[in-house]
């Protein structure tokens, strides 16, 4: 009679857990668009803004050091929500603020680092690839393929955290063509590309996901 109990709660207690985890996800889904909405025209404008200049201004590659702006995004985002309730933090809403926070650290560190270089002129070994289909003819460093391929694994991994099918496949889109075309394009024109992609995997996805919410 014991054993019955005892199965009988740990049942219970699988239950509870199970159909928490099933809110948490559910609630964090129909709030996160938002978020997603707010970086997805974010970058796409500073990619086009850094790719306008890198083409027709002298700064050049240099023009990658903006993507600094980016903190100042997360900076608003931080203060917004510490003016607004928000959903308290569960599992789930932490996994997903580590790999996107994860990512963010480490694509505007990339950006930052890799544009202060070209801006100060400074010249280190690094792999490199032709850019034949670029105006100009230079070796370029696949930064921004790397970045769009990480971004479609973040992005797909939250899509698989969330079950939504909206997200998975948008970002699984946005990082294999963006990161192909990124390498066909390089130069200021991945910069377009790399706009593209933030409509297709953070752009897309929020809407769809504000529809159904609607």
């Amino acid at each position: 009679m014991e054993s019955s109990n005892n199965n009988m709660t740990a049942e219970r207690s699988l239950e509870i857990i199970s159909r928490t985890i099933e809110e948490s996800r559910q609630r964090i889904t129909r709030g996160s668009w938002k978020s997603m909405l707010i970086w997805g025209v974010a970058v796409a404008i500073i990619a086009l803004t850094v790719g306008h200049l890198w083409k027709n201004t002298s700064t050049g590659a240099g023009a990658n050091g903006l993507w600094g702006a980016l903190g100042l995004v997360a900076l608003a985002e931080q203060r917004y929500e510490k003016r607004h309730p928000k959903i308290p933090q569960t599992f789930v809403s932490k996994t997903i603020s580590q790999i996107w926070g994860s990512l963010g650290i480490m694509a505007g560190s990339i950006g930052l680092f890799m544009g202060m270089l070209a801006l100060l002129q400074v010249s280190i070994p690094l792999p490199v690839i032709p850019a034949p289909n670029s105006p100009e003819s230079f070796p370029h460093t696949p930064i921004t393929a790397l970045i769009i391929l990480l971004m479609g694994i973040a992005g797909m991994i939250t899509g698989r955290i969330l079950k939504s099918t909206a997200i998975t496949v948008c970002c699984y889109i946005a990082g294999i063509l963006g990161s192909f075309l990124a390498l066909a394009y390089a130069g200021p024109y991945e910069m377009v590309v790399l706009a593209g992609v933030a409509v297709v995997g953070l752009i897309v996805p929020a809407l769809i996901i504000k529809t159904k919410e609607e």
